[in-house]
C-alpha cells in the first residue's frame, strides 16, 4: 500500500513540475489571430498633449506678485473670503 501511495505522490509531483514549465505568454500570443492581436500603445508626445501650457509654481508666484499689490490687497482679501464662504 505504501508503494502505491509513493507512486501516486511521485506522479503528482511530476505533473506539478510539468505545469510549472508552461509558458503562458506563448499560449496567449498563439491564441490571437492577426486581426485580434492588440496593437501596442504609443504614448503621445508631451507637446501634443499641451503640457507646456500648464503653469508651474514659479509662474503662479509671478502672477500673484503682479495681481496683488498693496493698493489692491484689501479688495483681494475680500474676494478670497467670499470664495471661502
Amino acid at each position: 500500500m505504501t508503494r502505491v501511495a509513493a507512486v501516486c505522490g511521485l506522479a503528482l509531483c511530476a505533473l506539478a513540475l510539468a505545469g510549472c514549465k508552461y509558458d503562458r505568454r506563448k499560449a496567449v500570443a498563439a491564441s490571437y489571430s492577426s486581426v485580434t492581436r492588440p496593437t501596442p500603445v504609443v504614448a503621445a508626445r508631451l507637446s501634443a498633449i499641451g503640457i507646456a501650457s500648464i503653469p508651474v509654481e514659479e509662474e503662479y508666484e509671478v502672477r500673484s506678485a503682479i495681481a496683488i499689490t498693496s493698493a489692491g490687497l484689501p479688495e483681494r482679501v475680500s474676494e478670497i473670503e467670499k470664495e471661502l464662504r
